[in-house]
């Protein structure tokens, strides 16, 4: 009899021992893709894995920003599964090491040029986006942009070439800095 309720309870017991919740993976929303305006006041439409529509907050910085997003989104933001990152070309090197060293995005996410990347994630599917990006990439009309390599060419080169994406479903290159 011992040995049963033992077998029944052990799985509860671990779960609660080792922090796991089943409920928890609902309390996030998980980050896909986002779009950063620079300037005084950053501007930062996000768009998350499983939900519809898209996100926009301000704040002194990203990390603020960010801060913002998960107050009008209702939950905290879970960065580590980012695929695309869209920069304006302005502060590129600090937001895109903010954004490999606090917020942890993947080393394979892209990081694309659009001057108008706000209205680029609002208009289109994050899908279509890295499809876009990625056959950009294979057809060499831009070239290998993923967070490592786009921030190691800012750091020592002070620019980046950059895949260019335009609110038509084409794609350039682009140098940012």
């Amino acid at each position: 009899m011992k040995k049963k309720i033992f077998a029944a309870v052990l799985p509860l017991l671990t779960a609660l021992m080792t922090g796991c919740s089943a409920g928890r993976i609902h309390e996030r929303s998980y980050l896909r893709a986002f779009a950063v305006n620079g300037g005084a006041e950053k501007e930062l439409t996000f768009a998350f894995f499983a939900e519809d529509g898209t996100v926009t907050a301000t704040g002194n910085d990203i990390g603020s920003a960010k801060e913002n997003a998960g107050l009008k989104n209702g939950r905290d933001i879970f960065t580590g599964y980012t695929e695309l990152i869209i920069v304006d070309g302005k502060e590129s090197r600090s937001i895109l090491g903010e954004m490999l060293r606090e917020w942890k995005v993947s080393p394979s996410c892209r990081v694309v040029y659009c001057n108008e990347g706000r209205k680029l994630l609002e208009e289109n599917d994050t899908e279509k986006l890295l499809g876009i990006a990625g056959q950009a990439v294979k057809q060499g009309i831009a070239p290998e942009c993923d967070i490592i390599t786009v921030l190691g060419e800012l750091c020592e080169y002070g620019a980046a070439e950059a895949a260019e994406l335009y609110p038509d479903g084409t794609a350039g290159r682009h140098i940012i800095s």
